[in-house]
């Protein structure tokens, strides 16, 4: 059975003022560390999936993710960064590991790569934890909800806002709500205003700012911190800071 933890952020790491990343403690908003060290009993491997897979690096990815759970008391025995240039190794990291963390980025790139590695077919007999982070995790549904971000994809008629995605949850995760319910393009088009009510008509989301997260486990969801329901042209917050709401769907 798979734990999925549906995030906003995560911080296992912090960048210095030349964009360098050191490992870090992570945060236990909303007790989400807890969580994480309860649900992560088997600690041999973590396969971190990039959200950019071409970019090159001026530190190892995998030792500071390495470090960054030893840091929060998850002392893995190894963990594996999967990009371009071992993307070909995925089968055999995903047949070893314990948990899978799919990193956030532009989502379109980060779906594009997911279903490069046939990420869906790999996991479906995966049982343990697997940790979406912002783009991560809106990738987990199974049509992905692609939020327009970069200027000039609201206005291009060819972007695709319905993306293939892995098939594990039903929630069309929207990340980062603290940005976007005040963001817009340049020509004034609003996020949420603009794109995101016009298409809650077609599909319902909940949002969560940074901070906040899902789990589903055993079939049941639940909802840490502060969590808004976007469906038919209407916002709901549907939970608090602080607070968990343990059947999501009763709170629709």
């Amino acid at each position: 059975m798979k734990t999925l933890f549906i995030t906003s952020s995560f911080n296992v790491y912090y960048k210095d003022e030349n964009k360098i990343k050191h490992p870090c403690r992570i945060d236990n908003n909303n007790n989400f560390l807890n969580n994480l060290q309860k649900e992560l009993i088997k600690r041999d491997l973590c396969v971190i999936i990039a959200g950019k897979p071409s970019l090159e690096r001026k530190e190892d990815p995998a030792e500071v993710y390495k470090k960054g759970f030893e840091l929060s008391d998850i002392p893995f025995k190894e963990c594996i960064y999967v990009d371009d240039t071992n993307k070909h190794k995925i089968k055999e990291y995903i047949e070893k590991a314990d948990c899978i963390h799919l990193c956030g980025g532009h989502l379109p790139t980060c779906n594009d790569f997911i279903n490069e590695l046939n990420l869906k077919e790999l996991i479906k007999d995966f049982n343990g934890v697997i940790i979406g982070v912002s783009g991560g995790g809106m990738n987990m549904s199974d049509t992905v909800y692609c939020i327009p971000e970069v200027e000039g994809e609201h206005l291009n008629q060819s972007f695709n806002r319905y993306l293939r995605g892995l098939s594990l949850t039903d929630i069309h995760s929207i990340p980062h709500y603290q940005y976007f319910k005040n963001a817009s393009f340049s020509g004034g088009t609003k996020i949420l205003d603009d794109i995101l009510i016009p298409d809650s008509y077609k599909v319902d989301m909940v949002s969560i700012p940074d901070g906040s997260y899902i789990i589903q486990k055993d079939n049941e969801k639940v909802i840490y911190g502060e969590a808004y329901f976007i469906s038919k042209g209407k916002i709901n917050k549907i939970c608090d800071n602080g607070k968990i709401v343990r059947n999501v769907r009763k709170c629709f």
